[in-house]
């Protein structure tokens, strides 16, 4: 790509996440913290992002959890937990329009039994990114929706006749705009042979208007 614009959007997301560690038996209360290690991020085909996170959990002992001479008295026992969320984003090609990434993280359920705590949390991610702003869609031709190749595609003002941009469909009747500002727009389409078409286009990140068009 060259010219395009992008917007910056923010995905909201919460996971649950799972941990266990072995404590000696006979310890029942005890005090769980965790933490965020690492974040690793990847992105994928289609937008995906694939977020690779360490957690590290804090498992406390209390000071009467165990007999007074065990060499885990008043001591903490760490575990890490190494697991992998996929966050889906919208138009996004390059790994550089990731803005950032913020996490919380909080422990939500504990539980201790025959000598093992369980613990189940949430994590969540706020992705920052960049997306790109595109309109596209297709012009096929009535009754069989066979692709019009060829078909002029005009973007004009909502509430004038200015063209702002204008492109012609491939050879699979498909056209694409990929350097237009986020807005509402007129979208007109010529093409030899058939009556024309219009149609509003309303494109905030992204948005497809597709004509099929009559022979004349």
């Amino acid at each position: 790509m060259g010219k395009e614009n992008t917007v910056r959007q923010v995905a909201k997301k919460e996971y649950n996440w799972y941990g266990s560690v072995g404590v000696p038996v006979g310890v029942y209360n005890v005090n769980v913290l965790a933490r965020v290690e690492s974040i690793r991020p990847q992105l994928l085909e289609n937008s995906v992002l694939r977020v690779g996170v360490l957690v590290r959990l804090f498992v406390i002992l209390p000071k009467n959890g165990v007999e007074p001479d065990h060499d885990l008295a008043c001591k903490k026992i760490t575990k890490d937990i190494d697991t992998t969320f996929f966050v889906q984003l919208r138009r996004v090609q390059d790994f550089e329009n990731i803005v950032s990434i913020h996490h919380r993280i909080s422990v939500d359920k504990v539980s201790v039994r025959m000598g093992r705590v369980s613990v189940v949390g949430t994590l969540g991610l706020d992705v920052t990114y960049l997306g790109y702003v595109i309109l596209e869609g297709m012009v096929s031709e009535f009754p069989r929706n066979t692709p019009v190749r060829g078909a002029a595609v005009h973007v004009k003002e909502l509430d004038g006749g200015e063209v702002l941009h204008s492109t012609t469909t491939d050879k699979n009747g498909q056209y694409v705009f990929n350097e237009i500002d986020p807005g509402t727009y007129r979208v007109i389409v010529e093409a030899e042979g058939y009556e024309g078409g219009e149609d509003v286009a309303v494109v905030m990140l992204h948005d497809e208007v597709n004509f099929i068009l009559h022979r004349t």
